[in-house]
């Protein structure tokens, strides 16, 4: 495949006028006039942007779909629709019902080769010290037995795992995840700043969902200003740190305080998205058991009978838009954020447009709408007009 005349994120510059060549799904060429004649499906990419495919790191549903009950098949479909090339399908459940999940998955997936953009499965809920917005029944104590036990089930397809640095046994579950080359997020946890400086210490190198779920810092002593965990976190140079983009789970404030400690290297936008994300503004019945929820284009999805937050309505194509129009961030900064950022945390060929690269790409319009998702050089999904 050949995309001529396109606008190219190659590396960190837009560049203007290039053709990008794909071969055996991966990035051969990147330049002006390249192959003129030679065989292959072209695409024009006259007036389009070509970025590297979108990446979530964590994301529990999308419209339809979620990723605890739903199909698989669908989710993975629907997130093409979105230009994700690549996530980590997120779950809630307790040990037992996560094992099952997994097996169920698996199954209806064909351990995933029918799902290319799916990279494995990301336990969330089970080894952390509170729920957040999920059930307190998830949660676990840290069982060596019940970690392989779910780590068989998925051929060893867990690239991320969450815990809660404070538990009986996350230190010791922390080396033997990172030995597996699994990566441990630090999450919904009232851990000290030494507890958490042990996990890190012990390979833990990411955050889940950074201020959500984290206590604010007590006033011990009158009149003296606290440090809390997330300050700590802050100024930590071995973690990456998860936003959800929104406006609504951080303040924007807090995302430019995380943008200068951190630097944008080390921040990771992600979704932390619901089934009902990605829908038409409205009131849901069935979202959530139990309840109708509103879906909101600015503040996350509500339950209606007393406004309260439920969830993220995010997509990772808007997480993209919201960097450039809410964070005032330029569209290769975006990029980096949404794409190459989650692709450095799990060490994948992926997330930069540059020759040896895989070949995953996303098209996009001069309103950052999507024209075309491109997987592994194969194009598996179109917008009008392509």
């Amino acid at each position: 495949m050949i995309i001529r005349n396109v606008t190219v994120l190659h590396v960190d510059t837009l560049q203007e006028g290039q053709d990008v060549r794909l071969d055996g799904g991966r990035i051969r060429e990147i330049g002006p006039r390249l192959g003129r004649g030679a065989e292959g499906r072209v695409i024009d990419g006259q007036g389009l942007t070509a970025l590297p495919g979108l990446i979530d790191l964590h994301t529990h549903g999308l419209k339809s779909e979620s990723v605890q009950d739903g199909s698989l098949l669908e989710y993975s479909r629907l997130q093409l629709e979105q230009g994700v090339t690549a996530c980590v399908p997120t779950l809630y459940g307790s040990p037992q019902e996560n094992r099952r999940r997994i097996l169920e998955a698996m199954a209806e997936t064909a351990e995933l080769r029918l799902t290319p953009n799916l990279l494995g499965f990301r336990p969330e809920i089970m080894y952390v010290a509170k729920t957040g917005a999920g059930s307190a029944g998830s949660l676990s104590r840290i069982d060596p037995s019940a970690s392989e036990g779910l780590h068989e089930a998925a051929r060893g397809r867990i690239p991320i795992w969450d815990v809660s640095a404070e538990l009986e046994g996350a230190i010791p579950f922390t080396r033997w995840a990172v030995e597996r080359g699994i990566v441990v997020s630090l999450a919904h946890t009232r851990a000290s700043i030494e507890q958490a400086r042990r996990a890190v210490d012990a390979g833990l190198s990411l955050v889940t969902h950074l201020y959500d779920t984290f206590d604010l810092a007590a006033e011990r002593d009158p009149g003296v200003y606290p440090a809390g965990l997330t300050d700590y976190l802050q100024v930590e140079d071995r973690v990456s740190v998860e936003i959800v983009p929104d406006g609504v789970h951080v303040h924007p404030l807090l995302v430019e305080k995380t943008f200068r400690c951190k630097g944008l290297q080390r921040v990771v936008f992600v979704t932390d998205s619901l089934r009902g994300s990605g829908s038409a503004p409205g009131t849901y019945d069935g979202l959530v058991p139990g309840q109708k929820v509103a879906v909101t284009p600015d503040r996350g999805m509500r339950r209606v009978a007393d406004d309260a937050l439920s969830g993220s309505t995010l997509t990772q194509l808007q997480c993209l838009r919201n960097a450039v129009r809410l964070f005032a961030r330029s569209l290769p900064e975006a990029s980096l954020l949404c794409s190459r950022n989650p692709a450095r945390v799990l060490r994948l060929n992926k997330g930069c447009l540059a020759a040896g690269m895989d070949a995953d790409i996303i098209l996009l319009d001069r309103d950052l709408e999507l024209a075309a998702t491109i997987l592994a050089g194969e194009l598996v999904y179109a917008g009008r007009g392509l």
